[in-house]
């Protein structure tokens, strides 16, 4: 999508000031802004991430002890595959367990008791996910950007009624709950949001959300989030996102 000469100058001027900030403010000043950034919000519920197949995978189909029914392939843009005796088959969308389960039903058609097994050989690489109010909502290889800087810069940055302090990640922590996590503390001055920005570090399947100006929309769009991030990351985030988010199971 291309951008407006106004739209231009002001990513620019963002980068500039983003840049002059570093220069000057001191090591120790920096480091300061390496403080973990406070989490507004975090749910009760446990959850784990399932890898989606995309268009571009490379996958391998193995059917035990029928090796001409077995192949290594790719996904086709279309999202599909070509297998021996089941012809075309949808695999973009689908997590490797669920294509597993597919591919035995459609060779029960054709085997007795067929035993088949699906392995990634080649998926996507990890990706970080910039949604809200950005020139561009869209994901970003991880290893493109390091920080909620260079991912916004990508994205077309923010736009002119975006909340600069507001910005918050998405985050599904090592325990399994889902936490909304501000990038900047609001008490950091105007150049804070600036430096917290350019040295938060992003993780794999991090979801930047830039809301609009307003404090109670923002608290309200996060505690959506983290509430409800089975209708946020499949719904909301669906045309970005290649992970689905599942309820653990309590123990």
């Amino acid at each position: 999508m291309a951008l407006s000469r106004n739209d231009l100058l002001r990513v620019s001027g963002t980068m500039l000031m983003i840049l002059w900030t570093s220069a000057c403010v001191s090591p120790r000043a920096q480091q300061a802004k390496l403080a973990p950034s406070p989490i507004l919000k975090q749910s009760s519920v446990k959850y784990r991430k399932e890898y989606l197949l995309v268009p571009g995978d490379q996958i391998e189909v193995v059917v035990r002890g029928v090796p001409t029914a077995s192949r290594l392939l790719a996904i086709r843009p279309d999202g599909m595959i070509t297998l021996p005796l089941v012809d075309e088959v949808k695999a973009a969308g689908l997590s490797l367990p669920e294509l597993r389960e597919d591919l035995t039903n459609r060779f029960k058609q054709r085997l007795k008791d067929p035993e088949v097994n699906v392995i990634g050989t080649q998926l996507r690489q990890p990706m970080i996910y910039v949604v809200g109010d950005v020139g561009n909502a869209m994901s970003v290889p991880l290893r493109n950007v390091a920080t909620v800087a260079e991912a916004l810069t990508i994205a077309g940055g923010l736009r002119r009624t975006g909340a600069t302090r507001d910005v918050a990640v998405i985050r599904l922590d090592h325990d399994g709950s889902v936490q909304a996590i501000f990038v900047s503390d609001s008490k950091d001055g105007q150049l804070g949001p600036l430096m917290q920005m350019r040295s938060f570090p992003l993780e794999a399947d991090d979801i930047i959300f830039v809301p609009e100006n307003g404090r109670s929309q923002v608290v309200r769009a996060l505690d959506d989030f983290v509430s409800r991030p089975l209708n946020a990351v499949q719904g909301v985030f669906g045309l970005y996102v290649n992970f689905r988010l599942i309820q653990a199971i309590a123990q």
